[in-house]
């Protein structure tokens, strides 16, 4: 997404865009329940990060903003990692997920009172796998849970939303992908039921 951003700016001669914000790590949002018969936590999350190029002076402004979004689910198998009696549980999963992939390109220009916006929607599904190692802390009858891991996620084709036969492509014709692969890390609350 960061070397389309940069094709974007480009593109356009007649000012010199600057990239303000290019992708970033941005927080994300999970919920889940475990199945401890099965040692298996299903879970749902947002996640959100985008890109936005501007230009500004006497005369106007020209904005290229691109929103990422993804509505996830999935489901991790988690193995015990510390012993039976201990406080604290350790604990390494791997997980599997789909993503639901929602891209808004937004263009807006003024120039004097001349106002320009026009906005885009691709989506695409994505399917991802990862690993995370989980460490929860109790605290009176809920737990602290800090978890850090890495996922992969093999993007699939941002189709245009108004006709699906079209996809984002780049300069080169090759089509652009969501590219939510990273490290992540987290804080949470555990509540057993």
């Amino acid at each position: 997404m960061r070397d389309f951003q940069q094709e974007l700016s480009d593109d356009i001669n007649e000012v010199d865009l600057r990239i303000n914000d290019d992708f970033g790590a941005n927080i994300g949002y999970s919920i889940g329940i475990k199945v401890e018969e099965i040692n298996t936590q299903f879970f749902a999350s947002y996640n959100s990060t985008g890109g936005k190029s501007s230009y500004s002076d006497y005369s106007g402004t020209v904005r290229l903003t691109q929103l990422l979004k993804a509505y996830t689910v999935g489901a991790e198998y988690q193995f015990k990692l510390s012993k039976e009696n201990s406080k604290t549980m350790f604990y390494f999963g791997t997980r599997g997920f789909f993503n639901y992939s929602h891209l808004d390109l937004e263009s807006y220009s003024k120039i004097s009172d001349n106002v320009s916006r026009e906005s885009i929607d691709f989506n695409s599904i994505d399917i991802g796998v990862g690993f995370r190692f989980i460490y929860d802390i109790p605290i009176s009858i809920a737990k602290l849970r800090l978890n850090m891991g890495y996922d992969l996620v093999m993007g699939g084709d941002l189709k245009f939303k108004d006709n699906r036969d079209y996809s984002l492509e780049d300069d080169q014709g090759d089509r652009v992908r969501t590219g939510w692969s990273g490290f992540r890390s987290g804080i949470g609350i555990v509540i057993p039921l």
